[in-house]
């Protein structure tokens, strides 16, 4: 009979129990939930709104501050890089009344630290006052205080397609906001 390799001899459900415990782990699922507020810069004001920062149609204006409300799936590696998706809602908190719904594509990495690494890819979906849809692109930061909570931060750069105005037959809305807030992660561990 072959003998056993040295360091094995003898050991069935030691071995094996070795080798449970040394294959790689399986795919890890992560739930993030989020609740936000920020503002943003608007770089094209074509209807002189009321926070114009500028004298021309071109020049900044503020957006109204806003409450955003958002859930994301990934799954991946646990401490590695995880894909999935994500639903935002930004609503409005003053001025005219303006809801955004925004399903996206989400990256995520988590690591070894108190930090999570996160981005999003998506259209972004104007409800209200009149839809329009346009791209959205983020990238935030959570650092956790718990296993689960973090703070977050996040820079969100939209562009949206407008109505003719006497200047331009088509009008081109890029606004860049900033979003501080609160994040739940759930982490499925396999």
């Amino acid at each position: 009979a072959a003998e056993a390799p040295p360091g094995e001899e003898g050991g069935g459900a030691e071995l094996e129990a070795y080798r449970a415990l040394a294959r790689p782990p399986g795919t890890a699922a992560r739930v993030v939930s989020s609740l936000a507020m920020g503002t943003g810069l608007r770089f094209n004001n074509p209807y002189r709104l009321q926070t114009q920062l500028g004298d021309t149609a071109e020049s900044l204006s503020l957006t109204a501050g806003y409450l955003d409300l958002g859930v994301a799936l990934a799954l991946g590696p646990a401490d590695g890089v995880q894909h999935g998706g994500a639903l935002r809602l930004s609503i409005a908190l003053g001025g005219v009344p303006q809801e955004t719904l925004t399903p996206s594509y989400f990256v995520a990495y988590r690591g070894l630290t108190r930090a999570l690494a996160y981005g999003r890819l998506g259209a972004a979906i104007l409800i209200e006052p009149d839809v329009n849809v346009g791209g959205e692109l983020a990238v935030g930061l959570g650092y956790y205080l718990l296993a689960g909570v973090a703070l977050s931060g996040e820079l969100v750069g939209d562009l949206f397609y407008g109505a003719a105005t006497y200047e331009a037959a088509y009008t081109v809305y890029p606004v860049v906001s900033a979003q501080l807030g609160l994040m739940i992660d759930h982490e499925l561990l396999p």
